[in-house]
């Protein structure tokens, strides 16, 4: 056998077992991690969680001269707290209707009552949003002052087992006006009803 045989039988080796295994290990590995980021990808949440307020079954009432009342039942998204959304109230043709600051007696844990809570002392279009427990009493209150919508108390979760009602001094049922829920935070929020 000549020496350019052997030469040409040495280069025609292939890469060792060892180095084989290993190499198709890392390849395994690489494709293993970018499976992984593409499927976390697709799966993960992108940190805004969705709530629902649904509000139905408004009822109008007139307590007392000049007030009026619309309660409605409500049905939270689990986990939906005070400090998530705001509400406003839209007349028919779209244009906000004014809200005010519950009067000083209308507040957390005092019996809801025509006395406790009067309509809006703001004008006889204003009003405000009472979230009251199954007992009867104020847990928290919405409330516009200077334009700028805020909850009287401290964060509340809410649930259904609540009653949720439109204090104000204006007719409001039947008049196209609508109630809508909206995202105070990143989470989103929604929920509308015909008062």
């Amino acid at each position: 056998m000549n020496v350019a045989s052997i030469r040409r039988r040495a280069g025609k080796r292939g890469v060792s077992p060892i180095i084989a295994t290993i190499l198709l290990v890392a390849i395994t590995v690489v494709l293993a991690a970018v499976l992984y980021v593409l499927i976390s990808g697709l799966t993960s949440s992108s940190g805004s969680t969705p709530y629902s307020l649904q509000m139905s079954g408004p009822i109008q009432s007139t307590p007392a001269a000049g007030t009026f009342w619309i309660t409605m039942q409500i049905n939270p998204t689990s986990g939906l707290t005070t400090a998530l959304f705001g509400l406003k109230v839209t007349a028919l043709n779209g244009t906000a209707t004014a809200g005010v600051a519950p009067p000083g007696t209308c507040v957390a844990t005092a019996a809801f009552t025509v006395a406790n809570c009067p309509k809006g002392t703001a004008g006889t279009t204003a009003w405000y949003v009472v979230i009251e427990s199954s007992a009867g009493i104020v847990l928290n209150t919405w409330q516009l002052v200077g334009g700028v919508g805020a909850w009287g108390a401290s964060t509340s979760t809410v649930s259904s087992s609540m009653t949720m009602i439109v204090v104000s001094g204006a007719t409001l049922d039947g008049i196209g006006s609508h109630m809508v829920a909206y995202n105070l935070g990143a989470s989103s929020v929604s929920g509308q009803v015909l008062l």
